[in-house]
């Protein structure tokens, strides 16, 4: 056998060799694209999800004032209310 016989022969036998290897790093490169693009989505979700509940709490907030007003011409009234019974 010559050196180039040889050569092919060694090249053919690596090849097989690695086959396995480079099936696997294949199936692992899917996985990780898989992986990248959860990611991905879960990142876009967890923004979403804190812009609403930036809003929520904003909106709470409103709510809560609005209720402390109400509290205050509720309080108002009763305190008028109990002047006109003592009025009569």
């Amino acid at each position: 056998m010559d050196n180039q016989n040889l050569l092919a022969a060694i090249e053919e036998l690596l090849d097989k060799k690695l086959e396995p290897i480079n099936n696997k790093l294949i199936k692992i490169e899917g996985k990780l694209d898989s992986v990248f693009n959860q990611v991905a989505d879960l990142t876009e979700f967890k923004t979403d999800v804190n812009t609403k509940l930036d809003n929520i709490s904003s909106e709470v907030s409103e709510i809560k004032e609005d209720l402390s007003a109400v509290e205050l011409v509720t309080s108002k009234n009763w305190n008028e209310i109990a002047r006109l019974k003592i009025a009569k």
